[in-house]
């Protein structure tokens, strides 16, 4: 292992104070999550731009309706994801880097192949869910046609999750940031040039982020096996080993299941939502863009407490793996008031960016209220995943997601739809409340978190 390896593994497992650690870790993420979100921001922007604005709004809120089932899928790679930071982290926090690179390698393997899987799914699955959520139209036509060319996109979005757990569970924050950096700006170049230069719309959105994709590939491969720092791994099929494919959909599995079962909860929430208007759709699009902003520094913060909580738990280090939860909790949630505080007075301004339709501008602008107030919770929720992800707790990522939304979210939004005359408010504040009762499920299940390293499991295998 390189000499940077080493420093990163010393960061993460002795230096204090632990937030300067996270903090300088979490940076890249940061900068990274800052480039993503104005790529999305730019996709609403220029779709909105279209000069009717009734198309503009179909194929905003295409796009909005094809969110969740484009989750479902990408859920399992995701999920694959947290297995390999779970374990590849705890090896190597146990100094084992044999196994980490046996983990590694078995982890791309096994994201690759169910990567061509999905795009199978979602390019023939997909359109049939849109029916069946009540979708109709024009709105339908652009929803289809945006799913099917970003379903090519799933071998190599897998492969770059199981890239980003891996290096993220050594410590290297900073690769993962740089190739998705590539991958952004070619997007966002291409995006008004497809989409208004060559009249594309909404094809054109799509076609863009599948095109920065592939561009991204060779820079994905040239680390994952030529890289002189941190673990490579080999495409040989004898490196196949189904003890450990087991050990990943082990951890894996939960997770993703998880978040798919999540994802059909959106779709289902997504329904609901278009059963007002478009308009509603739109706003629910564009505000949960704008919100996006305030979830920069929560999403990377969370991202590295789980590789904090990882290789402290590998190295025996149950206190130090603790402590940085804490910690993260306190950053997140203190950001994410100061990004409330600061954005919400200007929602409608920001609103009024994307989109001139009225309608959608009085329902985001509602919409970001409701929101605000849940944010800083959300971080803590946020934190509570990292840490069921990292220590490989994954069962508890699996029920606090499930509960959120199939027990609080969609019972709440049934209700106030159908006993209340709300409308699209009953929606609002139905999520707000579904995020307050997660922390108080959240925080039951992180007090039955044991810290124990699952690695200990994949050696009796």
């Amino acid at each position: 292992m390189s000499t940077q390896f080493d420093q990163k593994s010393k960061l993460i497992l002795q230096d204090r104070p632990i937030w300067k650690g996270i903090v300088s870790l979490a940076l890249p993420v940061f900068l990274a999550n800052i480039l993503k979100t104005v790529h999305d921001l730019v996709d609403t922007y220029f779709l909105g731009q279209v000069d009717d604005p009734i198309v503009a709004t179909q194929m905003q809120s295409g796009i909005s309706l094809t969110w969740p089932i484009f989750f479902v899928f990408i859920a399992f790679g995701m999920g694959l994801s947290v297995a390999g930071n779970a374990l590849v982290g705890q090896y190597l926090g146990n100094k084992d880097q044999v196994n980490a690179q046996k983990y590694a390698t078995n982890t791309i393997y096994v994201s690759i192949i169910l990567g061509v899987l999905f795009t199978a799914l979602a390019f023939f699955v997909g359109p049939l869910i849109l029916k069946l959520m009540g979708v109709e139209g024009d709105t339908l036509k652009y929803a289809i046609l945006y799913i099917r060319i970003r379903a090519f996109e799933l071998p190599i979005l897998f492969l770059s999750y199981a890239f980003q757990s891996i290096k993220r569970a050594t410590g290297d924050t900073t690769t993962p940031v740089l190739i998705s950096t590539f991958a952004i700006i070619v997007n966002i170049i291409l995006t008004p040039v497809l989409v208004l230069h060559f009249n594309m719309g909404i094809a054109g959105a799509a076609l863009a982020t599948l095109l920065a994709h592939i561009f991204m590939l060779p820079m994905l491969l040239y680390f994952l096996v030529k890289s002189k720092k941190g673990l490579t791994v080999s495409f040989k099929v004898s490196h196949i080993n189904i003890p450990i494919i087991k050990d990943i959909f082990k951890i894996g599995l939960p997770a993703s299941t998880g978040q798919s079962i999540q994802a059909v909860g959106f779709i289902v929430l997504q329904a609901f939502i278009y059963s007002y208007t478009e308009a509603v759709t739109s706003a629910f699009f564009i505000g949960n863009r704008i919100n996006s902003i305030i979830m920069f520094p929560v999403s990377s913060i969370s991202a590295v407490v789980a590789v904090y909580v990882a290789q402290n738990i590998g190295a025996g280090n149950i206190k130090r793996a603790k402590s940085a939860v804490k910690q993260g909790i306190l950053m997140s949630v203190s950001f994410m008031a100061v990004g409330v505080l600061l954005i919400m007075p200007f929602r409608r301004v920001l609103v009024e960016i994307f989109t001139h339709n009225p309608d959608t501008i009085m329902y985001a602008t509602e919409y970001m209220i409701y929101v605000g107030i849940s944010l800083p919770f959300v971080g803590i929720f946020q934190n509570y995943l990292s840490t069921f992800q990292g220590s490989g707790d994954t069962n508890f990522s699996f029920w606090l997601a499930i509960i959120r939304l199939w027990a609080f979210r969609l019972p709440l939004v049934a209700g106030f739809i159908y006993l209340t005359d709300l409308g699209p408010s009953g929606i609002w504040l139905a999520m707000l409340i579904s995020n307050l009762l997660a922390i108080i499920v959240g925080t039951y299940f992180y007090s039955k978190v044991k810290f124990l390293p699952k690695i200990r499991l994949a050696r009796q295998s």
